[in-house]
């Protein structure tokens, strides 16, 4: 072997050549990268309508009849609660005792989740001599709940409405006149 020559087994062989993609394998990829993303959207589309619709429900009689019953039982569990007001207590303490044994009532009997961890009522517009207006907020298992309530110092009583949220926001239920 000569000065300067390479040994046969050491010779570095060139890297083979690589063709680029013709144009059609850029036009396949591309097409289905648009069809998919045209697939998806459809897709999301037609989930997004079905999943604004009520379930079971497909004709107005029976959105009617749903809302009927929404009113029934939103307005029993707003109905009025009347206990009497013991002697010596302060009317916001006598209101902030009924609510709170009222929930604590609820949440024992598993109506509601619990525990009940905070409570306070603050005076209300539309206390009238004797009868002294409150709204009261009970927290239970991280939900407020909120009450209206009178306190009638001279017939000894408090009555007291829990405000339901309307099941449908466009349809408010009234608390009774008797807790306002």
């Amino acid at each position: 072997m000569t000065t300067g020559q390479v040994p046969s087994g050491n010779r570095r062989r060139p890297p083979p050549r690589r063709r680029a993609p013709s144009h059609w394998v850029w036009a396949l990829s591309i097409g289905c990268t648009i069809a998919f993303v045209v697939a998806l959207v459809l897709y999301v589309n037609a989930e997004d309508r079905t999943a604004n619709e009520p379930a079971g429900v497909t004709s107005a009689a029976a959105i009617a009849e749903q809302n009927r019953e929404a009113n029934i039982i939103v307005g029993h569990d707003q109905a009025p609660h009347v206990v009497r007001l013991g002697a010596h207590i302060a009317p916001a303490a006598a209101i902030r005792a009924a609510v709170v044994s009222y929930m604590k009532h609820q949440v024992s009997g598993g109506s509601i989740d619990g525990p009940v961890t905070s409570s306070g009522c603050t005076r209300a517009a539309g206390s009238t001599g004797a009868r002294l207006a409150f709204r009261c907020d009970v927290v239970a298992a991280s939900v407020t709940y909120p009450f209206l309530g009178v306190v009638d110092t001279a017939a000894r009583q408090v009555t007291y409405c829990k405000r339901d949220a309307p099941p449908v926001p466009s349809m408010n239920i009234p608390v009774s006149r008797r807790c306002s």
